[in-house]
Order: structure tokens, then C-alpha cells, then sequence
């Protein structure tokens, strides 16, 4: 019995490489579809899941984009019940799980990633990365695009109000500002070439493997702390020592709902479409989440924002306090 442990564990871990090194190595790939791609992750928050696609679903432009859904090793069947009961909705889309990861502690960071760097393969231009419990306002997609066609070359644009840090903005639908070392994987846009390139230099083994390890020899003068090794503080590292900003908006187009989750205290119980009514009653209004959440603190710059933004035709980039 242990030695077929031990063997199924190498071949495990010999996949597991052999995909890393494909999707590094790998040339474009020809996609039928000829769009842009948004890669969703998904694992065990199906009712989270059912609210982030009915508003994709409602978002101007969505039959320009292919969805790449990423459910990651472990994820709730009901996941798949969820994107199938989308799916005459949907535009073009297809399910992809990972190649099973070895290492627990970079194991979500990898389905992310490597479903980023797919994406970047099959993509005409633009990746969107929207997670399972972020909810995109009626204009993400023009305002993203929009943002990218007005700005200078930028490291990547994200659509919800920027949770590293305060920044006094107006409320001017029509204004964007740029700013470093801030990212967060919550509602972004990047070039795909960005994904090919910058980012795909320190997708490897050995940030896998051990990432805070990899982190401090490859960044040894960053200013986030080592406990966020996660894909998120990765990308946050590579973008603090790039040339390159991030788009944010002054109006947000997008907000973060979770509320509970790996890294949240709390859950909901139930059959599913209860958990779906309740997010209803929840994720849409601050007072609720605030009630429910197991620890109120982690939420404060995650409140919900209007999905309905007030018509804009022209974006303008404002200067904030450095």
C-alpha cells in the first residue's frame, strides 16, 4: 500500500511538471472562437458561482468573450450544475480542470495561473480574470477595453475599487487613475501578451514548489510581506518591480462578494438553492454582508457597489497623491 502511495505520488508530481512546462513552453493555439477569454475559477462556493455568471451574463459585450472555466481539484459538483444551467446564456465557453497539483499550498495559485496562461494562448487580445465570487457591473467589458485603448501600456486594468490602499477620488463614471504595487486579483483585465511574458517568467516549479522561498531570492526588496505567497502576491510582486501601472477605476465596475471562504471564516449550509437566496438577500447590500460575515473587518474594502453604472462615452485619466 505505501509503495503505491509513493507511486502514484511521483506520477502525480511528473504530471503536475510536465503541464508547467508545457504551458511555459507552448506556442498560441488555434481557437475557433477569435475572442478574448475571462478565466473563472471555481471550487466549492457554487452559490457564489450562480451569482457571479447572472451578472456576466448581463454585462454589455459578453458574446464577444469565450469563458475558460477552471474548477480546481476538490471543487463541488453542483459547480458543474450551475454552469450548465448558464449555458444557453453563455456565449462560447468550455470546463477545464487542472492537472492535479502536489503541493497544498499553491495548489488554487496554480489552476489560476496556468488557466491565465491558457487563456493567453487562445485569447484574441484581452484575458479577464473574474473569480467566482466577483460580481461585474453592466460595463466591465467596455470599460476595461476602454481603459486599455486611453492609457498607456498597462501592467493590467481592474474593475474594483482598489483594496490596498485610500485613495480620494471623484465619482465621475468618466475617471480612471494609475497607480503601482496595489494589484489584486479581483475583476482584472491584462493583455495577453503581458500574461506571455511578464507573468509567465515566474510561473514555475520552483514558485510552486515553495513559494516563499522563490518570492524572497526573486524579490528581495519587495514591501509585501512573506505571508502572501499566494498568486495574487506573486503577480503583486511582479507588477511593484515593473515599469508598467494598473488602471483603476474611480467608479467601480465590479466588487468582491465573498464574504466567506479559504481565506474567510464562515459558510452557508443547505440544499443550493437556498444558499443562492441568501447570497440574494446578502452580497447586494453592505448591512447583510456585515451581519453575516465571521469576521466584519475582512470586508470593509469588498462592499458591494452599484452594478448599474450611469452612462459614460469618453474615459479621462486623473493624477492622485503619490
Amino acid at each position: 500500500m505505501l509503495v503505491r502511495k509513493m507511486l502514484a505520488n511521483t506520477r502525480m508530481w511528473w504530471n503536475f511538471r510536465r503541464c508547467v512546462t508545457q504551458s511555459l513552453r507552448g506556442a498560441d493555439v488555434s481557437s475557433p472562437h477569435d475572442k478574448d477569454v475571462v478565466v473563472l475559477p471555481c471550487w466549492q462556493r457554487p452559490e457564489f458561482l450562480w451569482h457571479c455568471l447572472t451578472n456576466l451574463t448581463q454585462a454589455e459585450g459578453v458574446g464577444t468573450v469565450h469563458i475558460l472555466f477552471r474548477p480546481d481539484t476538490g471543487s463541488l459538483p453542483e459547480n458543474i450544475e450551475v454552469i450548465r444551467s448558464f449555458q444557453h446564456q453563455l456565449p462560447t465557453f468550455e470546463i477545464l480542470p487542472p492537472t492535479p497539483c502536489p503541493f497544498r499550498r499553491t495548489k488554487p495559485s496554480a489552476n489560476l495561473l496556468l488557466g491565465c496562461l491558457y487563456a493567453a494562448r487562445i485569447s484574441r487580445k484581452f484575458v479577464f480574470l473574474v473569480e467566482e465570487d466577483i460580481m461585474v457591473a453592466r460595463d466591465f467589458f467596455r470599460w476595461h477595453r476602454a481603459v486599455h485603448a486611453t492609457a498607456a501600456r498597462l501592467f493590467c486594468s481592474i474593475a474594483v475599487k482598489n483594496p490596498n490602499r485610500s485613495v480620494a477620488v471623484s465619482d465621475d463614471t468618466g475617471e480612471f487613475y494609475l497607480s503601482g504595487g496595489d494589484y489584486c486579483s479581483n475583476g482584472v483585465c491584462f493583455d495577453k501578451d503581458i500574461l506571455g511574458t511578464i507573468v509567465a517568467a515566474h510561473v514555475n516549479m520552483a514558485y510552486l514548489r515553495s513559494p516563499k522561498k522563490y518570492l524572497r531570492r526573486q524579490f528581495p526588496c519587495s514591501l509585501i510581506g512573506l505571508a502572501y505567497v499566494e498568486q495574487d502576491g506573486l503577480v503583486r510582486r511582479i507588477q511593484e518591480i515593473s515599469p508598467l501601472p494598473i488602471a483603476w477605476p474611480c467608479v467601480p465596475r465590479a466588487f468582491h462578494s465573498g464574504f466567506y471562504g479559504s481565506n474567510r471564516p464562515g459558510a452557508l449550509g443547505g440544499p443550493l438553492q437556498n444558499r443562492i437566496r441568501t447570497l440574494t438577500d446578502t452580497i447586494y447590500d453592505a448591512e447583510a454582508m456585515r451581519r453575516l460575515a465571521g469576521r466584519p473587518e475582512f470586508i470593509e474594502t469588498s462592499l458591494p457597489c452599484s452594478l448599474h453604472v450611469p452612462a459614460w462615452s469618453a474615459l479621462r485619466r486623473v493624477d492622485i497623491p503619490s
